[in-house]
């Protein structure tokens, strides 16, 4: 399969999903309901879950990450160091499927998702997990002054799919596994990621939340480094999700700068126990539009 028609499949996937849901009609179990808040928010720190939104329902997020804290006090600990920021807003279309877009400031990444919901866990235990599929395609925006001549379109293209599949044990713990490829059509060193030779890039992210308080939970997320490829570590987050009623708040220390998966799984990251990560947070909105 050539590149072309891979990034064409993807954007079928992203642009038209009810092709995807029309494979996916199930009867629906009157007497067992699916298990709700799984996680917080359609995101556990960076990563996806599966977490789904409600037809006619709409996601907006602002996300930040910040310098490293090793910059010390003269620059508050990061703070100084400049910010990555990522923008989103998502909207339900069905009880299992969505489309967002994106922008990042990190390479002025503009990105588009879809989110199928395949399976969801519920309450007797019959269906032990909930599955979805997310495929992403982002595009590099950066102006042509800061990038070679003979870039072309497709050379700015990144694209990806995650699956994450996630189970909620307890009203406190849950905990999701997320098998995700991504591919940077074009590498260099004018592109951030971490080895500039290498174009397909894959991992099995970790996410989990271990509830402390009715509105607030411990969030953890671990991206181990599985691609060949020079200089690349695992990423690892931690932080608290605090939920205020249409908001959720999170705040984070992580060992990446990144906030969409492209980047995640192929950036830089630090040591976190070199004290090489950086304080971010995500403030997440939902409204109901119908």
């Amino acid at each position: 399969m050539t590149i072309k028609s891979i990034t064409a499949a993807l954007l079928i996937l992203i642009i038209f999903p009810s092709i995807a849901d029309a494979q996916l009609q199930r009867e629906r179990v009157t007497q067992d309901g699916p298990v709700e808040l799984t996680f917080m928010a359609p995101k556990n720190i960076n990563l996806y879950t599966t977490e789904s939104l409600s037809k006619g329902e709409l996601h907006y997020s602002i996300m930040h990450t910040f310098g490293e804290v090793n910059q010390g006090p003269r620059n508050l600990w990061g703070i100084d160091g400049g910010a990555n920021v990522r923008f989103s807003f998502e909207y339900g279309f069905g009880d299992r499927y969505s489309i967002g877009i994106g922008r990042s400031s990190l390479d002025k990444i503009v990105d588009m998702h879809s989110k199928i919901s395949l399976i969801k866990q519920n309450r007797s235990g019959s269906v032990p997990v909930s599955i979805s599929v997310i495929p992403t395609v982002g595009i590099n925006t950066t102006s042509p002054d800061f990038l070679p001549d003979n870039y072309s379109f497709s050379d700015r293209i990144n694209s990806g799919v995650s699956v994450p599949i996630s189970r909620k044990f307890s009203d406190e713990f849950s905990l999701q596994i997320s098998p995700i490829f991504v591919r940077f059509n074009r590498v260099g060193p004018e592109i951030d990621v971490v080895d500039p030779t290498v174009n397909n890039w894959y991992t099995v992210g970790i996410s989990s939340r271990y509830k402390i308080r009715p509105q607030t939970a411990i969030a953890l997320q671990y991206l181990p480094p599985l691609t060949d490829a020079d200089n690349l570590k695992s990423n690892l987050a931690i932080g608290i999700d605090i939920e205020t009623g249409g908001h959720v708040f999170q705040m984070f220390f992580t060992t990446s700068r990144a906030l969409n998966d492209q980047y995640l799984v192929a950036g830089r990251n630090g040591d976190f126990f070199d004290r090489e990560f950086r304080f971010g947070f995500n403030i997440n909105r939902l409204f109901r539009l119908r």
